[in-house]
């Protein structure tokens, strides 16, 4: 139990050693990477080449945001930073993608 606990705690200082910037831009950033990554898989499954297109357009720029950022090195960035923000983008690019394919066609 104690391990556990002197994990969250070491979440707690990067937390608190981290500036809220460096966290927002974490956290938005690997949100959209979820949101587009998301979004591309239900425009193909559709068939929407439009979609498809613009979509493959803004994954692959922001990819090279994405690529050439500092790696994660603390336990915040790998266990919530990237994982959380990146599903919840992933589950909301794939509930609103179907909207996006009527707004393209």
């Amino acid at each position: 139990m104690s391990r556990r606990r002197t994990k969250y705690q070491k979440i707690i200082k990067e937390y608190k050693d981290a500036s809220r910037i460096e966290i927002w831009e974490g956290i938005r950033d690997n949100f959209t990477f979820g949101f587009i990554g998301a979004t591309l898989v239900v425009f193909i499954a559709t068939k929407s080449d439009w979609a498809v297109l613009v979509g493959y357009l803004t994954y692959y720029s922001f990819m090279g945001k994405i690529v050439n950022r500092p790696k994660y090195v603390t336990d915040l960035g790998k266990l919530i930073v990237f994982p959380i923000p990146s599903a919840l983008g992933a589950f909301a690019g794939y509930k609103l993608s179907y909207f996006l394919t009527h707004y393209f066609t």
